[in-house]
């Protein structure tokens, strides 16, 4: 069995409690994930910030050293793996790679361009609709309490109902900017298969098991649980159908482009999730 990972202690990659590479296509919404308990990424961080609320707040500095002290320990990391492989990390190959990766940036934002606008734009209106319709959800709540009060609607109804916005809400906020980040992923990993010579979309027989793939499907995902609650706010407040319909086409539009340039996306099985 396993040592428990304590505070003093980094969590070993190796152990076998966790799923190798799971947290490269999840949704970094660790407090909703049913494997974080075999997610190597988080058990690291837990080891860092722990139960203290000063280490996870943005606006303390205990978070930002906290942070460098993580950065620290993967620099390290990384620098023990080069010299392992007999890679080296001097000046000249660090400027090397830095000029390889702009020009993969700019390879990959001209592949990628339509689809990250569209995903740009999507998070400009989801905060356009939250700034002009916020008083439909807050008047929807005065209503439900309103309704348990007069004795039209149960208390446990009325619960469940709050439970569904509040889900809802969470859900378009939380993927709101994610897709965008995903799809940059997606495209810079499909720019690097090519530049490489691996198997893509694009050549036959390709295989589904890139990261290109994988972080266009976890994109997918994202904008398939947007869809979903787009879908349940439509039906909250009706009345909004019209200005709703409008991010779910705009969704339905990105979500087709996305499975267009990633065919098999789909199909990548991500570690744990989809096995």
């Amino acid at each position: 069995m396993p040592m428990p990972i304590s505070a003093n202690q980094p969590p070993d990659p190796d152990d076998p409690r966790f799923i190798r590479g799971i947290y490269n296509y999840c949704d970094r919404w660790c407090d909703r994930c049913e494997f974080s308990h075999r997610c190597y990424s988080f058990a690291r961080n837990e080891r860092y910030f722990g139960d203290d609320p000063e280490a996870r707040d943005s606006s303390n500095k205990k978070f930002w050293d906290t942070l460098g002290r993580i950065f620290t320990d993967i620099q390290a990391s990384l620098q023990r793996a080069a010299e392992s492989d007999g890679v080296s990390l001097d000046a000249h190959a660090l400027a090397v790679a830095t000029a390889h990766e702009k020009h993969v940036e700019r390879r990959a934002r001209a592949r990628g361009l339509r689809e990250s606008k569209s995903a740009m734009s999507y998070a400009l209106m989801v905060d356009e609709w939250f700034n002009n319709e916020l008083r439909q959800p807050l008047a929807h709540v005065r209503e439900l309490g309103r309704q348990v009060e007069a004795g039209t609607v149960r208390v446990a109804e009325a619960k469940g109902e709050l439970v569904r916005l509040n889900d809802c809400v969470e859900v378009l906020r939380w993927y709101q900017h994610f897709i965008f980040v995903k799809l940059g992923r997606a495209f810079s990993s499909l720019v690097e298969e090519e530049e490489y010579g691996l198997p893509t979309d694009a050549d036959s027989g390709a295989q589904s098991s890139s990261d290109s793939n994988g972080s266009a499907k976890t994109a997918l995902v994202a904008i398939d649980r947007s869809i979903s609650a787009w879908a349940a706010m439509r039906e909250m407040f009706p009345d909004k159908t019209d200005c709703i319909l409008e991010l779910l086409v705009h969704l339905g539009r990105l979500m087709h482009g996305v499975e267009n340039k990633f065919p098999r996306a789909r199909a990548f099985q991500r570690p744990g999730f989809d096995e």
